[in-house]
């Protein structure tokens, strides 16, 4: 019995030891990415005005507001966690965050590095997909600032007629953000098809315009960032530990620690 108590005593002091080092000890400074879909008359750093992102224009089948949002940004986090790249090494991901927000509210996972896109129609006349500021994800120019647009009308307009399902049409507007925030991240767009693990030869970074000249129909699919893109990611992003879930709130943590204590206590009583 006295052996059994000690045990307990020991692993408790070892949970207490876990707790403190995961709460305390310091993490590499993260940049988060924050998706706004719903701010009304919102204008980025070059002077682009969006209203709130319309699903109804695109025809989702059996799916809401939510549910479409929900399904960009997953798709948005599988382009830069989802993929097996031969420069990434087991257990690790890309130092990076994505959070659906709104803007002027800051990160809520308490990153000091942040920014934002807006996602929208247009109503200051671009007639294109998107833009980005390049780079600027990564430097204090962009930090707290819009530093890009994706152009949600104008995606439906030019490229909903190439989608056959809810998927694909996803993958329209995933794609575009994903690629304009690659831009942010300093990925430039390829001369030509590149490798890489996605459905497409064409990889995220890839454009209709010439030199890439990539047909309209592949934007369709679930491409991915190329090797060559992913290799510049780790590089400028840098990388950390897979995250596997989050660390609970200390409260949470307290609150635990003391149910273990009175059982502990309890069962010395016994």
């Amino acid at each position: 019995m006295q052996n059994h108590q000690i045990i307990k005593k020991r692993i408790f002091t070892l949970l207490l030891l876990v707790t403190a080092m995961a709460l305390f000890m310091p993490k590499s400074a993260a940049t988060t990415i924050i998706l706004d879909f719903t701010t009304i008359d919102s204008t980025d750093m070059y002077g682009a005005k969006t209203n709130a992102f319309d699903e109804s224009i695109y025809g989702f089948s059996n799916m809401g507001l939510n549910d479409v949002i929900n399904n960009i940004s997953s798709a948005i986090s599988n382009d830069f966690f989802g993929y097996s790249y031969a420069g990434l090494s087991a257990g690790k991901e890309l130092n990076i965050n994505f959070e659906v927000g709104v803007i002027g509210s800051g990160p809520s996972n308490g990153d000091s590095q942040f920014s934002y896109f807006q996602f929208g129609n247009v109503t200051s006349g671009e007639s294109y997909l998107g833009h980005a500021c390049p780079g600027c994800a990564l430097t204090s120019y962009g930090q707290g600032k819009v530093i890009g647009s994706i152009f949600t009308n104008n995606i439906a307009t030019y490229l909903a007629s190439y989608a056959a399902n809810n998927t694909q049409l996803i993958n329209l507007i995933a794609g575009t953000a994903s690629h304009e925030i690659g831009h942010s991240l300093s990925l430039s767009h390829p001369t030509n098809k590149e490798l890489n693990p996605g459905e497409s030869d064409y990889g995220l970074m890839a454009t209709g315009a010439s030199p890439t000249s990539m047909p309209n129909n592949q934007r369709v699919l679930d491409r991915a960032f190329s090797n060559r893109n992913f290799d510049t990611l780790i590089t400028r992003v840098g990388l950390r530990d897979v995250q596997i879930a989050a660390i609970p709130e200390p409260s949470t943590i307290l609150l635990l620690l003391t149910a273990l204590l009175m059982l502990v206590v309890k069962r010395k009583k016994y």
